[in-house]
């Protein structure tokens, strides 16, 4: 649980002195070594999940989804900043400011260092500050393997990663660059509405789950699932030019405000979703199985995003996933693969439905 913040660290200082070489092919392949070790350590992510939660002491499980719901909440903030980030990057990049990627002076290493320190020291305090629990080695867990493929709930969260990645995972970069598109909304009021929307309307968010699921803790993976498809909805309105201009609106200003306020709106029931299927797991599993299953899905993600990147209908563009609106809702309804995408998510909560009943660990 320490080692992913070297790479983290080392990331970031590999993208600071990247602009100090003079040559720019030599710059590209630091950088590309920066995005690796950045995939490497973000790999982790599974491991964080599954060990904030214990099997032992008794800890009730409406604390378990308010430290979920608080795990999803700032991930999310800190994948906008990201985004941001790179963004800022891009548009410098396209204009020929020096902030760009392969910029010859190395004006952000003072802030990558910076960041790259605080990763170390993340690091460096985990691995002084866990209790000892986490400092021994884990129990041999029997048929581990077996029992993870042996609930029907594991497996359709393969199917559900499967699914989500093929069709969604090759517009995700051109649906977060529409967030900061806006040509008429200033870069601070795009992180004013993200900073509402994210913290804000997230504490409701916190503070009302942290009400229901004293009773029931099968709320929030309930809720999350009657949501349906919120990630695809998010990309349908970011990529497929529905959401570019608003005319209703009576102004350039306020089509982008309300426009970024529904994609917004759509990423915050997005990452309630992934909250109550992380929760669904956490009801059905062990921290063990879990920690195993999110891996391997991890693993099925990549191949399945590595083949849509290859032979999805979308893999370099909205496609007929994504239709242009503005051709007409009548040619955008007609096309085949916008309703197969469709219903390949929608169908993802139906079988979470079906399976989460029945195998969860804690019955109401």
């Amino acid at each position: 649980m320490t080692l992913p913040w070297i790479f983290y660290g080392l990331a970031f200082l590999f993208i600071g002195v990247a602009p100090f070489s003079s040559d720019p092919a030599t710059r590209v392949w630091i950088q590309n070594a920066a995005t690796g070790l950045y995939a490497t350590g973000s790999s982790s992510g599974a491991i964080f999940f599954a060990f904030n939660f214990g099997d032992e002491g008794g800890s009730p499980v409406e604390t378990w989804i308010w430290r979920a719901c608080v795990i999803q909440g700032v991930q999310q903030t800190y994948t906008v900043m990201l985004w941001f980030w790179g963004n800022l990057l891009s548009t410098a990049s396209a204009t020929g400011s020096q902030l760009g990627p392969i910029s010859p002076l190395p004006v952000l290493f003072p802030v990558t260092f910076l960041i790259a320190i605080i990763l170390f020291a993340c690091g460096v305090i985990l691995f002084i500050g866990l209790p000892n629990y986490y400092r021994q080695s884990p129990d041999e867990v029997p048929s581990l393997y077996a029992s993870i493929l042996r609930r029907k709930t594991t497996l359709w969260f393969f199917v559900a990663v499967i699914l989500q990645n093929y069709f969604l995972s090759s517009p995700y970069g051109r649906n977060w660059f529409y967030l900061f598109s806006s040509q008429h909304l200033p870069v601070w009021g795009t992180l004013l509405l993200t900073a509402f929307f994210y913290i804000v309307v997230w504490a409701a968010f916190l503070a009302f789950f942290a009400v229901v699921s004293k009773r029931h803790p099968w709320w929030l993976p309930l809720f999350a699932l009657g949501l349906g498809a919120p990630r695809w909805a998010q990309m349908l309105w970011g990529t497929s030019g529905f959401g570019l201009y608003l005319p209703w609106t009576g102004s350039a200003l306020w089509s982008a405000i309300l426009s970024r306020s529904l994609w917004l709106w759509l990423g915050l029931l997005d990452t309630v979703q992934n909250a109550g299927i992380g929760m669904i797991l956490m009801l059905t599993l062990t921290r063990i199985h879990v920690c195993v299953a999110m891996l391997i899905a991890q693993v099925i993600g990549s191949v399945a995003t590595i083949v849509a990147r290859a032979s999805a209908p979308n893999n370099v563009g909205p496609g007929d996933v994504f239709p242009d609106f503005s051709e007409g809702v009548g040619v955008a309804l007609s096309k085949v693969w916008f309703w197969i995408a469709l219903v390949a998510q929608l169908i993802i909560c139906v079988g979470f439905f079906k399976f989460f009943r029945k195998e969860q660990i804690s019955k109401p």
